[in-house]
């Protein structure tokens, strides 16, 4: 029975399909399309907001995320500042006493040499009036009593200078090696101030140091090349040269020589570099090709050997290989104190046209920017005796002849020497080892506005550098070594405008130091030839083919924002 009734079930069912009306067939055909539009709409969101995370995530973490990531990284520094340096120049004030026994004199010249430092390009002129008891001046009967009665009634500072009338004076002025100079009664303010632009300030040497434009002559430039700007460390190496210490024994503390000539005299510019002093022996270097001829002379011996002035250089060249200059990292000045074996001794030193340069038995010359070499001849009678007896050769060399020497060679090399004639002017002369006061001030003074000078023109380079070329790396350490060496500027320059010489020598090294650090810092270069150009070369292939899409998503997403919009309009308006 079952299987005669499934038939007439199915034909039934058949029945009811063919006859269910027209209407209600529509009605299911409209509510499948409505659900497929539907579904192709929920089809179109997904795919729009997947395009919109894929854009968000780009665009908002992954572009800067790349950028953070590559970006230099770079100090905030005072550019503007540093640029403005240049506007407030370098002035010093120079603290100046005068004692004239007449008041109207005194008065002329106070008010003549105050209009003459009206106008200086660096100097601030402070003058002040001394005045004493008439007592005490008709007490004094020298010199040296009256300026004794003055300083003690008058402080004396570093960088101050008194001038001292005294009537019984051969020349107009007289400077002595303290902080002072006599004037004679007749001494005008004109040659007071030709001592002091000259002598005392050295007005020539700040003009070449800031490179003042009315003063470019020959000789200025070749005192720049041939002095040596001073460094904030020197090693002083002296070295004692035995060419043949088989036929010759030199007896000679070189060490306590050092001790009590060299170091007493470097000691008094400290404030300025810190000095080490070293000794060595040399052997076995000889300068027989350097020299020229052996001349005949009235001596005991009969002859000398000649150097001239051209085969200097090569003797130089010759003795800086055996010097040992990779000891140490600092700059060095060499004083060599050559000791020649007695078949080529005395040796005398000719300039070029055939006269000789020295009258003594040491002969030295200088090198300004590196040292200088002395030739320590032996005595004529150890000459003799050792001719005579080669092989019983006792050479001795005298501390009080040779260091000397080698004093007044530190003394060119650290332009402490004064070359510059003055009619009717004189300077008294230095029996002592140390400098005269008024010349280290001056060397303070002179090498205080050099590194002040310096280093706002090394920092000063050194933004414009950064600035022009942004992907420099700029650290921590070389923006604390700039901000340092800008502050420190500024310092020394109060300190030197209020007359605190030796504070402003102090803040003008720090500030020297800091700005070649930050110059001259390695850290720097890591970036210095990878340039912006070069970062996107490599990157653009990276992002291009990714950012494709993207870019193409927003033409996408604005006809579905625009189609959506249009259909929420036309709702409302219906």
């Amino acid at each position: 029975m079952d299987k005669a009734e499934l038939p007439i079930a199915e034909e039934i069912s058949s029945e009811k399909e063919v006859n269910r009306p027209e209407v209600e067939k529509q009605e299911e055909s409209r509510v499948q399309h409505q659900n497929g539009k539907t579904s192709d709409r929920e089809d179109d969101t997904i795919h729009i907001y997947a395009t919109l995370a894929f854009i968000v995530v780009i665009i908002v973490i992954g572009v800067p995320m790349w950028w953070k990531t590559t970006e230099v990284y770079r100090v905030q520094l005072p550019y503007a500042e540093i640029e403005a340096l240049d506007e407030n120049p370098i002035q010093a004030t120079i603290r100046l006493g005068l004692f004239v026994k007449s008041r109207e004199r005194r008065d002329i010249l106070l008010f003549e040499l105050d209009k003459k430092f009206e106008h200086n390009f660096v100097f601030n002129l402070q003058l002040e009036d001394i005045s004493l008891d008439p007592s005490i001046v008709s007490a004094a009967k020298t010199p040296a009593a009256l300026e004794a009665a003055i300083l003690k009634r008058y402080s004396m500072g570093v960088g101050d200078f008194v001038i001292i009338e005294w009537g019984k004076l051969e020349d107009d002025v007289l400077v002595t090696s303290e902080r002072t100079a006599f004037i004679s009664e007749s001494a005008t303010s004109t040659k007071i101030y030709q001592v002091l632009t000259s002598w005392i300030l050295q007005e020539y040497k700040l003009k070449a140091i800031l490179g003042s434009k009315t003063m470019q002559t020959s000789k200025l430039r070749q005192m720049r090349l041939n002095t040596a700007p001073m460094q904030p460390h020197y090693d002083i190496l002296i070295s004692v040269f035995n060419p043949r210490p088989d036929k010759q024994n030199i007896h000679w503390n070189v060490r306590a020589a050092a001790e009590n000539y060299i170091v007493p005299f470097l000691a008094t510019m400290k404030t300025i570099a810190n000095f080490t002093v070293k000794t060595q022996w040399v052997y076995e270097v000889e300068i027989q090709q350097f020299l020229q001829k052996q001349m005949q002379d009235d001596t005991k011996l009969g002859r000398h050997y000649v150097v001239t002035e051209h085969s200097l250089p090569q003797i130089i060249t010759w003795f800086e290989k055996k010097l040992g200059n990779q000891i140490t990292d600092s700059p060095g000045i060499h004083l060599v104190v050559y000791v020649p074996q007695c078949d080529v001794a005395p040796i005398r030193i000719y300039r070029n046209d055939g006269v000789r340069a020295t009258n003594g038995n040491v002969e030295a010359f200088t090198s300004a920017k590196w040292g200088g070499i002395l030739f320590a001849n032996p005595a004529e009678d150890a000459i003799k005796k050792c001719l005579d007896d080669p092989d019983n050769s006792e050479v001795y060399v005298s501390s009080q002849d040779v260091m000397p020497v080698s004093l007044y060679q530190l003394r060119k090399i650290f332009d402490l020497e004064n070359n510059i004639p003055l009619l009717d002017c004189s300077l008294v002369p230095i029996n002592s080892i140390e400098p005269r006061l008024w010349e280290v001030d001056t060397f303070t003074r002179s090498n205080t506005i050099y590194r002040i000078h310096s280093a706002t023109l090394t920092l000063q380079s050194l933004i414009q550098l950064l600035g022009g070329i942004e992907y420099i790396v700029i650290n921590d350490e070389v923006g604390e070594a700039i901000k340092d060496a800008y502050s420190r500027i500024l310092l020394a320059k109060q300190y030197l405008f209020d007359n605190n010489l030796a504070d402003a020598a102090i803040q003008a090294r720090l500030a020297y130091v800091s700005a070649e650090r930050a110059f001259f810092d390695p850290s720097m270069l890591a970036l210095l030839y990878f340039p912006s150009e070069q970062k996107y070369a490599i990157y653009i292939p990276l992002f291009l083919p990714i950012m494709i899409p993207v870019i193409f998503s927003f033409s996408t997403i604005s006809k579905y924002l625009k189609k959506r919009f249009a259909k929420r309009d036309k709702r409302k308006t219906e």
